[in-house]
């Protein structure tokens, strides 16, 4: 049985910026809560026994304090170097269980996880979750023969070789990983990288979910993340002045916005003070 996770949350929003300055994508907030609790809760009927971070240690002091105050019990893992999305398994691979899930710890992901696990738990290869897109010319496709991945088309012009992508969920077998180590040099991608070279060794396999998800790294996709069907998303501490008019907007924290201001297509973050009149259009503002 699988009992180890490892989640990949070394990366930083820098589209978000200055919201995101200084902290990992993983501990930015959707809706008031922290990205990296929702995934957790996802996680939380798979039975999972070992939860781990793999972090960056220039984000060590926030990964600590998050340890300390989350309900999750989690082990934190840093990379004292950027090592890429896949450098640190390399690396340390003498070091995992024979088989082990990898997930990126920054999306939010939309699937059945525990109909992934019961495959991953039989599989005899690695196995990457993926799911089908109406237009797959926006992603990198895996060309399956079967359920065996055979290669890997970056952003394809048409639907000759499919329409599914990898969902960011993957189970690794401590072989493979082994088997294609030599003809790897770290710091290396799972996507440029791993998965070609398990892919070349007919040691990759697809399991395809009905699922979504959503990289929540731009201010577009952070807006829809709290907002969806709705018109806006306010924080309960902000405050909103008279005749002030809001459009797909998301306005974090203790904000204060002054009387009739127009704020479109913004991020607005916490703390931050718009005086009267001001237009923000298609902003992250935080000063």
């Amino acid at each position: 049985m699988i009992r180890d996770i490892y989640l990949l949350v070394g990366g930083e929003a820098t589209r978000l910026r200055p919201l995101s300055e200084g902290i990992p994508k993983a501990l930015l907030t959707i809706k008031g809560r922290l990205l990296i609790d929702l995934i957790l809760e996802n996680l939380e009927e798979s039975n999972l026994d070992n939860i781990n971070l793999i972090c960056s240690i220039k984000h060590e002091s926030y990964w600590l304090d998050y340890k300390k105050n989350s309900k999750f019990n989690v082990n934190l893992h840093f990379e004292n170097e950027k090592l890429d999305t896949g450098g640190y398994v390399i690396q340390n691979i003498e070091h995992f269980d024979d088989k082990f899930l990898c997930m990126n710890g920054d999306l939010l992901i939309d699937m059945n996880f525990e109909s992934f696990l019961e495959v991953a738990n039989n599989s005899k290869n690695s196995t990457i979750c993926s799911i089908p897109v109406e237009d797959p010319s926006r992603y990198g496709v895996l060309e399956l023969e079967g359920t065996k991945i055979i290669n890997f088309i970056e952003k394809p012009k048409d639907m000759k070789y499919g329409n599914n992508i990898s969902l960011g969920v993957y189970c690794f077998h401590k072989k493979d990983i082994k088997e294609i180590k030599n003809n790897l040099e770290v710091p290396c991608s799972f996507e440029k990288n791993v998965f070609p070279e398990l892919a070349k060794n007919n040691l990759l396999d697809c399991f395809s979910v009905n699922g979504n998800m959503l990289d929540v790294g731009t201010r577009e996709s952070y807006i829809y993340a709290h907002t969806e069907n709705q018109t806006n998303w306010i924080s309960e501490s902000a405050t909103i002045g008279k005749d002030t008019v809001i459009e797909n907007s998301v306005i974090l924290g203790s904000s204060s916005i002054g009387n009739n201001v127009q704020v479109n297509n913004s991020i607005i973050c916490s703390e931050a003070i718009i005086e009267d009149e001001a237009v923000i259009n298609d902003e992250i503002f935080k000063s």
